[in-house]
């Protein structure tokens, strides 16, 4: 079993969260996908919005390490949203939700870090949302349950 030290509680993402929805919106779903769902930077920057079952609430995620594809439950929240910034932003279905670089992501992730006195990555919150889960009596080899990480 691997050692997972490097991980965020509750109420740090929650501050974190806090200061990028003042700062705006495209930081705020960026850090709430990577603590919602535990996806990976690279699969969330592949994120179209073609990608998104919004009536099973689950985005295919289809750039997945190792050429595999896999989905991944969206609480109902997160899914509106994601909508909003999308019809909002105007973006296209065959257009990265966020096209920005993984690079891009870490200095996001690592700006509302600084601001909890942690040195957070994107990788952090796969993570926190592992150690989350597992916490809250999710089996994480079974991915076809949704768990919601408000508890």
């Amino acid at each position: 079993m691997k050692d997972i030290t490097n991980y965020l509680e509750k109420p740090q993402v929650d501050s974190m969260l806090d200061a990028a929805a003042a700062c705006n919106t495209r930081d705020y779903l960026i850090i709430r996908m990577l603590w919602r769902t535990g996806v990976r930077v690279d699969e969330m920057l592949h994120i179209r919005p073609r990608d998104i079952e919004r009536h099973n609430k689950v985005v295919n995620i289809v750039k997945a390490k190792g050429g595999k594809q896999r989905r991944v439950p969206l609480d109902s929240e997160t899914l509106t949203l994601l909508n909003e910034y999308i019809t909002t932003g105007g973006i296209g279905d065959d257009a990265p939700i966020f096209p920005l670089s993984q690079r891009w992501v870490r200095a996001i992730v690592a700006r509302y870090g600084t601001l909890i006195g942690k040195d957070v990555h994107p990788h952090t919150f796969r993570h926190s949302y592992a150690i989350n889960m597992v916490r809250h009596g999710v089996d994480i080899g079974d991915c076809s349950r949704s768990w919601d990480i408000r508890h």
